[in-house]
């Protein structure tokens, strides 16, 4: 099994995004931890438009595990990172982890998706 999510990413594809995702999804951004479909797509969404040319490096596979190396522009930076998914018996991502580096770029990329979240809340905040 590959990561399905990173091409969606890369695609910003939102609808294929959401259609991925389970019910009960989960996942752990490099700020805070968030959990449900509705909530994670929008994120997911948001992260693929602050981010450009997300690209997998290197993919690690173990069963339901898929562990993907990235990289992707910020601005006039690039992040290296680490995206570990959870796939469920149905192919759904149930969870995922993302690692950013290095801080001085992520942290401008966390003031972006902060505007972001502003412009457009999670769904569960509205």
């Amino acid at each position: 099994m590959s990561s399905a999510l990173v091409p969606l990413l890369r695609a910003q594809d939102e609808s294929g995004l959401a259609g991925l995702l389970a019910d009960d999804v989960r996942f752990h951004s490099p700020v805070a931890d968030y959990s449900g479909r509705a909530d994670v797509a929008h994120l997911f969404g948001l992260i693929a438009g602050v981010l450009k040319d997300i690209s997998p490096v290197r993919e690690v596979t173990d069963g339901p595990h898929v562990t993907t190396f990235i990289e992707a522009v910020f601005g006039d930076g690039n992040l290296q990172g680490v995206l570990d998914q959870l796939y469920d018996n149905e192919n759904r991502l149930a969870e995922a982890t993302l690692l950013l580096r290095p801080l001085g770029v992520l942290h401008r990329a966390i003031a972006e998706m902060g505007d972001a979240l502003r412009a457009a809340p999670l769904p569960s905040a509205r």
